[in-house]
């Protein structure tokens, strides 16, 4: 990435370690990142601020993951996301979570499928972004 404008991430998680250990892998990698704890103050953030990505738990403490990616394709940016979670996801979650807008679902477990996924959708310059509630649109990757 270098001489080219870095992909700002937004990292959602509530888990101090996960946020932080993904934070570093994704600057490590040429990201500009931004982190919150909080689903709410994620919004806020994103109401305000352009991010290439977000990366969010699938659980939130403050909101549902299921009404804040509801909640995120209602905003007039759409950032490409992904969705952590605490295990292999199945064919349903993808599919659950695409049908909320998500571009990816990957273990957070494996590091490097989070990374990867953030890579695969920031391939494109400039990135180009489904529109708001098309999930046909966007691409699901597995990890």
């Amino acid at each position: 990435m270098e001489g080219k404008i870095k992909k700002k991430v937004l990292i959602v998680d509530n888990n101090e370690r996960v946020l932080y250990t993904v934070q570093e892998l994704l600057e490590d990698s040429g990201f500009d990142t931004r982190t919150t704890w909080s689903g709410q103050e994620a919004l806020e953030l994103l109401a305000t601020r352009d991010f290439d990505v977000l990366v969010v738990d699938d659980y939130l403490p403050d909101l549902h993951a299921g009404e804040f990616l509801r909640r995120v394709q209602g905003l007039p940016m759409q950032p490409w996301v992904v969705v952590m979670e605490g295990t292999l996801p199945t064919r349903g979650d993808v599919t659950h979570y695409a049908v909320l807008g998500a571009s990816a679902v990957v273990d957070k477990r494996r590091l490097r499928d989070v990374r990867r996924a953030v890579q695969s959708l920031c391939v494109e310059e400039p990135l180009v972004k489904a529109p708001t509630g098309d999930p046909l649109a966007r691409t699901v990757h597995r990890g």
